[in-house]
């Protein structure tokens, strides 16, 4: 050390002192103190002074909206934290949701007012065991402004194709992709049959058609063999399998005669007395109408039934023929409580002016579709002014029926539903039917 530093160092000692920069602990020994290097308070206030000369002032900052958005989702978004453009951007572009009150409204992000989904072929109601099937509940809705259209026939009558064109309105679509299967070539070589328990297809004007299995069948007798075989179907208290299938049958007449506000019997010739005495039985075996409490007066509800007469031949269009068969119907159901004066019909006089009241006698619930597949010719009379034309007059009288309700109260498609679920309950535990199979030969 020179003979500089050390003169600094005992000036530096004499003037602050030995220990200065040390702090006692205790006997165990001492610690330096840290040294902090700082600016005096003066010249810190003018940095300051200087800094909030040059920069610019701060905004005030503005307050966060919290928007709660509308798809269901629960976490908050603000409107800060995007740019005005964004929020333009969707403002314009979103679409509003409805959502109804009430406790049914479920929590996802489905909006109530949306239409079901459209239905692609029909599905089941009632399977080839008889048991109810709830899977059309989901395309029904919670209105009451539709209809319900059922169809009875022997087996290869046309059912099938006469829903198909209800419900497609066109020969084309019918042939191009039918909804309702048809009969083809092989089930007509193995005379079998299509349908299997009760169809449903809700179109999408809301008329819900319900296409039946064939009544009276061979080919369901073997199937119905064929169930008892395997324990599905068992039936003891009836005497016979052909027993069996008539009763069968006629539950599933007396279910449309329930559930129906228009049923269609189709022929393909006329006439089968087979067929009037089938619908009478199935008239007389129906069921009264389920009532909610024991209060309520009972009645008795019938539908409107058409009759249908497919594969007409030309013949068939002439009033005289035409008078005949309305008058053999009138007779048959004189004294039954069925709808058959319900203005559907070919003799109401719009349809050519041959075919009126005053040719053909007292118009009753009576339609002829000619073949659909016969050969037209240019020039050459037919005998009926076209299948379009009849298959849309036909469809006309279908939507505009009267639709008398079903039950005391006014229904909606789902209520439907539920109604004839309990209807075909009672059916099959109704002791009418069984009563009625003693009596069978």
């Amino acid at each position: 050390m020179s003979d500089f530093e050390r003169g600094r160092d005992i000036k530096h000692k004499k003037f602050y002192g030995p220990n200065k920069d040390r702090r006692d602990y205790g006997p165990g020994g001492s610690r330096r103190m840290p040294i902090l290097l700082t600016k005096p308070d003066r010249d810190r206030d003018g940095d300051k002074d200087r800094s909030d000369a040059r920069s610019p002032a701060k905004p005030v900052p503005q307050p966060t909206i919290m928007v709660r958005v509308r798809d269901g989702d629960s976490r908050p978004s603000s409107s800060a934290s995007r740019p005005p453009s964004v929020l333009r951007k969707e403002n314009e572009t979103a679409q509003p949701l409805y959502h109804l009150a009430g406790k049914h409204v479920p929590a996802e992000n489905i909006n109530p007012l949306a239409p079901p989904p459209e239905m692609k072929g029909p599905i089941k109601l009632l399977d080839e065991s008889f048991q109810f099937v709830d899977g059309a509940l989901e395309y029904l809705l919670e209105q009451s402004d539709f209809l319900v259209v059922g169809i009875l026939g022997l087996q290869g009558a046309g059912k099938s194709t006469v829903l198909n064109l209800v419900a497609e309105g066109s020969v084309e679509k019918c042939a191009r992709a039918p909804l309702f299967k048809p009969q083809g070539p092989e089930q007509l070589e193995l005379g079998s049959h299509c349908t299997s328990g009760v169809d449903l297809l809700v179109t999408p004007n809301r008329v819900i058609l319900l296409d039946t299995q064939p009544m009276l069948s061979a080919s369901v007798m073997d199937r119905l063999v064929q169930l008892e075989s395997s324990k599905k179907f068992v039936a003891p208290e009836f005497t016979s399998t052909e027993n069996a299938l008539e009763i069968q049958s006629l539950q599933l007449a007396a279910f449309l005669l329930s559930v129906c506000h228009v049923v269609i019997v189709v022929q393909d010739w006329f006439f089968d007395p087979n067929i009037l005495r089938f619908l009478h039985s199935a008239e007389m075996l129906k069921p009264s109408t389920p009532t909610t409490t024991p209060d309520e007066e009972i009645i008795e509800y019938f539908p409107h039934v058409l009759f249908l007469q497919n594969r007409a031949r030309p013949s068939d269009f002439a009033p005289r023929q035409i008078k005949l068969m309305q008058d053999i119907y009138n007779r048959t159901f004189l004294r039954s409580r069925l709808l058959i004066q319900s203005g559907m019909g070919i003799a109401t006089g719009d349809v050519a002016n041959v075919l009126n009241p005053s040719l053909c006698g007292e118009p009753i619930n009576l339609f002829l579709i000619p073949d659909l597949f016969e050969p037209e010719e240019k020039g050459q009379y037919r005998g009926h002014p076209g299948v379009s034309i009849l298959i849309s007059k036909l469809r006309n009288q279908l939507h505009g029926v009267t639709r008398n309700p079903l039950t005391h109260t006014t229904l909606t498609e789902k209520n439907w539903y539920h109604y004839a679920s309990k209807v075909w309950e009672g059916i099959k535990k109704s002791s009418f039917f069984m009563e009625y199979s003693r009596l069978l030969p």
